[in-house]
This record gives C-alpha cells, structure tokens and sequence, in this order.
C-alpha cells in the first residue's frame, strides 16, 4: 500500500491505502464516525486503509488534496468532497442492509 497525505479543511491524516480514492472514502469514513454512530470496522478481515495520524478536525472543504508526497503540495491530486461523501454513503447503506440481512 502507498502512503496518501489527505487534508481538506481542518481534516490531515496520513493514509496508508491501495489508491488515492479509497484514502479519500477513509478519511470521509473517519469524520462521519465522529459525527454519526457508525460500529467500528476494525475488526472485519481485511482493511480498507490504515490511518497512521489521527483525523484533528471534523470540517471537510468542498474539496480533498491528497498526495504522495506531503502536505500542502500544489502538485497534489483534488477530489470532490461531495462525490466522494456519496460514494462512502452508497457503501456505508450496501454495507448496513447486508449486515441487517445477516443478522
């Protein structure tokens, strides 16, 4: 896995992830775990992305700098925070009615 440093708004985190868009979903995945009651994901058998630094604010910008090389790159990739909150919420509701039908 690469390491991403992912910030937008007040939101850094350093991301070990398989590409750049699921660095992205994680770190969406970790301000929305503060903000709504969403179970811990720790334990299931494989990982999505690890955080080695912990997410310091729960404010996105409109958009998510993610990049290889560090923080605060103008070289850095941008994804639509937007987009990528509808991509975390359309895994997050396939992922809650599966385990509703498991249980």
């Amino acid at each position: 896995m690469a390491k991403f440093y992912v910030q937008s708004g007040s939101v850094q985190a350093v991301v070990d992830s398989a590409d750049l868009d699921r660095a992205a979903l994680w770190v969406v995945h970790q301000v929305m775990g503060k903000t709504l009651p969403i179970e811990d994901l720790d334990d299931e058998p494989y990982e999505l992305a690890t955080v080695e630094a912990p997410v310091r604010g729960q404010i996105l910008d409109e958009t998510i700098r993610i990049s290889e090389v560090g923080f605060h790159r103008e070289d850095a990739m941008v994804v639509d925070t937007l987009e990528t909150f509808r991509h975390w919420y359309e895994l997050f509701q396939a992922v809650s009615i599966l385990s509703t039908r498991l249980n």
